[in-house]
């Protein structure tokens, strides 16, 4: 066995159905005086801040993070609102965006100044800041409940600020499937092949180890069961808690094993076009499987049976089309703008992770084949 190195940062995963009202016992429980609350713009609209002002005793500050992905912007006003209200526990309820924009906009709270001096994909030095950071994610897909990192938009930008300690990871994560049962089908969809995505390329990394695959394999069997079911059947509790548990588990095998050519691709798609990154992860995986398939090996055969499919490529092609995501990549980048893309693809961090070396070519040649959808079929470069 070589040599290797396994990180987790999140102290405490609580799980099940209403356990959102746990927060109590651990308010109680770390003596907090001074609760605030973030929330998405959707869960603002609804009986949740009447359900925690009733479960805290009083009414928590609460700071809404406006729809879309989060930029320094957005990391401001959150960062403003936590200032005035000096927490000492912060509950997160919402989806990968607000989750990491509470993120950020704590740690700023004790390292301030330029977030940009604090960005990085290797991570830094981050002084902690002594509140309780609790997340309970709405969703089951980027896992950042778990991570200790945060993806931030910058404007203009090919890609996006990385922000990455153990410091802002949330020291509790509060897996509570009630809370995405009001999500759009096509949230959970994209959603969810996002933790999909997570799992197959920490599984298939370079940087993979036996820790690592244990999680990932365990994410993979449960979104290989549940997540088409979630899908289709929104109040299937057992299906979406599954899902989440996938997400968790994926993120934390991530975390240690980082990701591949997929995530190189989908995080300049969001930056530079503004799609999704679910969706972006589904357009991309099935064809840079395909591209990985003479460096899978085992791997591939494993995840292809867990999958139920002949190959992995396909076993993702597949899984996409089953959720609706078997779309063009036409629809939402130029095709005068894949030589940008290519390039900023190949200069990111997963590019250096994926199992099989990629050139520019190789990526622009995937690209070109991401314009076409698969009807679920075995994807041919």
């Amino acid at each position: 066995m070589t040599d290797f190195t396994f990180v987790h940062a999140c102290r405490e995963i609580a799980a099940g159905a209403g356990r959102l009202e746990y927060v109590w016992d651990i308010t109680k429980r770390h003596g907090a005086r001074r609760p605030m609350v973030i929330l998405d713009t959707y869960f603002a609209a609804t009986d949740l801040p009447a359900r925690l002002a009733a479960g805290f005793g009083a009414p928590p500050p609460i700071h809404a993070i406006p729809a879309g992905e989060p930029d320094l912007a957005t990391i401001e006003a959150c960062r403003a609102a936590m200032a005035r209200a000096n927490p000492d526990l912060i509950l997160v309820v919402g989806g990968g965006s607000a989750m990491d924009c509470a993120k950020v906009a704590r740690i700023l709270l004790s390292n301030p100044g330029d977030p940009m001096a604090i960005a990085g994909p290797a991570g830094v030095r981050m002084a902690p800041h002594p509140s309780l950071l609790i997340a309970a994610p709405t969703t089951a897909g980027t896992g950042s409940e778990v991570s200790e990192s945060a993806i931030i938009g910058k404007p203009g930008a090919a890609a996006k600020l990385i922000f990455r300690s153990p410091e802002i990871t949330p020291a509790i994560a509060i897996l509570d499937p009630l809370l995405g049962i009001t999500a759009p089908a096509s949230v959970t969809a994209a959603s969810g092949y996002d933790a999909v995505t997570h799992a197959v390329e920490a599984y298939t990394s370079k940087m993979a180890n036996p820790l690592t695959d244990l999680l990932a394999v365990s994410a993979m069997e449960r979104l290989a069961q549940n997540l088409v079911r979630a899908f289709l059947v929104p109040t299937d509790l057992d299906a979406r808690m599954a899902c989440l548990l996938a997400a968790t588990e994926a993120a934390m095998a991530f975390n240690s094993a980082n990701l591949g050519l997929a995530h190189a691709i989908s995080g300049p798609m969001s930056a530079l076009h503004h799609t999704p990154h679910g969706l972006a992860n589904a357009l991309a995986l099935p064809w840079t499987m395909a591209f990985n398939a003479p460096e899978l090996g085992a791997k591939g055969t494993r995840i292809a049976a867990l999958f139920g499919a002949a190959t992995a490529a396909e076993a993702m092609s597949r899984l996409r089309h089953d959720l609706g995501l078997d779309l063009s990549l036409d629809r939402f980048v130029p095709p005068e703008a894949l030589d940008e893309l290519a390039l900023s693809a190949s200069k990111s961090g997963q590019t250096r992770m994926n199992p099989r070396a990629a050139t520019l070519g190789d990526i622009r040649a995937i690209l070109e084949a991401m314009r076409g959808p698969t009807s679920g079929k075995q994807p041919r470069l």
